[in-house]
């Protein structure tokens, strides 16, 4: 309870979050922490924080990884790091603490590194379980090497490429590709039978694709790997999707969404229909997972239909299409509407049928939240126009429309110019740049519809960011293309206009 009204007072948690994890601790008996960060109401690296304060104890016996510490270096230093508390890193070594401060120091860019107690035993299997600094599969345990390596270089994809005479495993990290490994053809038979075969897919079967997946515990959590075998001219090219449910568990202000109080008044609203659009990896699913968790699951029922569930929403009904037994997004949103909901979730809008079964959700008094693959908010609006929605309908209905990207954030600690805590990109986490609309009534709807604009550009918001030095061209550059040069320049004529225009009132007056 100490821990709970801590959160509470901080408010980093909910008064009906504490209670129901108190209920389901009752049941259980697991950790309160654990419980909190499984359903999604708080995120470890917060959790960390705060046990620091109340529980430091309880620090002792965790155990995390650092990506930018190499494990040469832990290894050599007799040494675990017990937590990643914001500026500070805790230490737990079997070697002099000025000799292992020496060591770490270059890897941890000027934080605080915090000694704890000691277990020898917990520190060997920690040293025994950190990943080769070569991380290519090999005999004895390669591919779980590989899933490690992914998960310290906070990669969202492993990508395994057969070609001609070997194999390439590539990295995506932050967006782009890195490559990792290559190895030779027959390393490469072995890896894709042992990945197949966790999956639970056929392993005979070369000659269609194939979907599985399964869990992994990394850092005291649950991480999902979605996999993806794909039949190529050279064998089956296999995309491996890392689901981190903590990299997800973020608030809507943490996201970087530029119009954000627009987003929150639209879906405020008790009924009508949002839509979340961007290209496939633009964050969609983060933003409509951060936005479901802000609402109160004791006074609203949520539903959602993804295609598939990759995050689990604590309290909500989430349900996988299977086309197999014919539950498609259209079918699920039309069961929804007899589950007595409130809030209902559709994962994609890709055809007549579903945005019928949308709007008609929203019709019937329920707030529908959907996602789209479009690039602008007027080029939703068209393509709901196009797969057959009426602009009748959208004038009564249509609350808000955000379209986001993902944009790398410029290395704090080393301005672009490449450090350990970066891995020498130059860059260090991502944000969203976006344009977001709010139509409070069916005017604003209408003058939508006759494609008037009255909100600043995806692309005017990048550039903007990039003012600020949250970002920069070439990043801005790799992501829009040309695109973002015309915005710049315009922004430029803009404003030299505009300093003309005060010199000759200057003058004047």
């Amino acid at each position: 309870m100490q821990l709970g009204a801590l959160l509470l007072e901080r408010k980093l948690l909910k008064p009906n979050q504490l209670d129901a994890a108190l209920r389901e601790q009752e049941v259980t008996g697991a950790r309160l922490g654990r419980i909190l960060v499984r359903n999604g109401f708080l995120r470890q690296r917060v959790l960390m924080e705060v046990l620091h304060e109340v529980a430091p104890q309880a620090l002792h016996e965790e155990s995390v990884i650092v990506p930018s510490i190499p494990p040469r270096v832990l290894r050599e230093s007799r040494s675990m790091i017990t937590a990643d508390v914001g500026p500070q890193i805790y230490v737990a070594s079997m070697r002099p603490a000025p000799v292992v401060k020496a060591m770490l120091a270059p890897y941890l860019a000027g934080r605080d590194i915090v000694f704890t107690p000691c277990n020898p035993a917990r520190l060997q299997d920690y040293l025994d379980s950190l990943v080769e600094e070569s991380p290519g599969p090999r005999q004895g345990g390669g591919w779980e090497r590989l899933i490690r390596a992914a998960m310290d270089k906070d990669a969202s994809d492993i990508h395994i490429i057969p070609r001609h005479a070997s194999y390439t495993v590539m990295l995506r990290i932050q967006g782009v590709l890195h490559l990792e490994h290559e190895g030779e053809i027959e390393e490469y038979t072995s890896l894709a039978s042992r990945i197949k075969d966790q999956a639970r897919m056929d392993m005979a079967e070369r000659r269609k694709p194939q979907d599985g997946g399964f869990s992994v515990e990394h850092n005291g959590r649950i991480v999902y790997l979605r996999i993806v075998a794909l039949p190529t001219t050279d064998g089956e090219r296999i995309v491996v999707r890392l689901l981190d449910p903590d990299s997800m568990n973020l608030g809507l202000d943490d996201l970087g969404i530029t119009g954000l109080s627009d987003w929150r008044k639209a879906v405020s609203r008790p009924h009508g229909l949002c839509l979340i659009c961007g290209p496939t990896g633009s964050g969609k699913t983060t933003t409509l997972n951060a936005t479901a968790r802000e609402m109160d699951f004791n006074e609203r029922a949520i539903y959602s239909v993804e295609d598939p569930v990759e995050y689990r929403i604590a309290y909500a009904g989430q349900v996988n299409i299977n086309n197999s037994v014919g539950l498609d997004f259209s079918q699920g949103v039309k069961t929804f509407m007899r589950a007595d909901p409130d809030v209902i979730i559709v994962g994609e809008v890709r055809d007549i049928e579903t945005a019928r079964n949308a709007i008609k959700a929203a019709e019937t008094g329920h707030l529908v939240i959907a996602t789209m693959h479009t690039g602008s908010i007027l080029g939703a609006v068209g393509r709901l126009r196009d797969i057959g929605v009426d602009a009748h309908e959208l004038v009564h209905l249509l609350r808000g429309v955000m379209v986001q990207r993902l944009v790398r954030k410029v290395c704090k600690a080393c301005g672009r110019a490449g450090c350990a805590l970066c891995r020498g990109t130059g860059y260090k986490g991502r944000t969203i740049v976006s344009e977001c609309t709010y139509l409070p009534n069916e005017a604003s709807v209408g003058r939508l519809l006759e494609g008037s604009r009255t909100w600043k550009t995806i692309v005017e918001d990048a550039v903007a960011q990039m003012e600020r030095g949250v970002t920069d061209h070439k990043e801005l550059h790799r992501v829009f293309g040309a695109e973002v040069d015309d915005a710049i320049d315009e922004a430029r004529s803009s404003a030299s206009t505009t300093n003309a225009s005060r010199e000759v009132l200057c003058t004047a007056s």
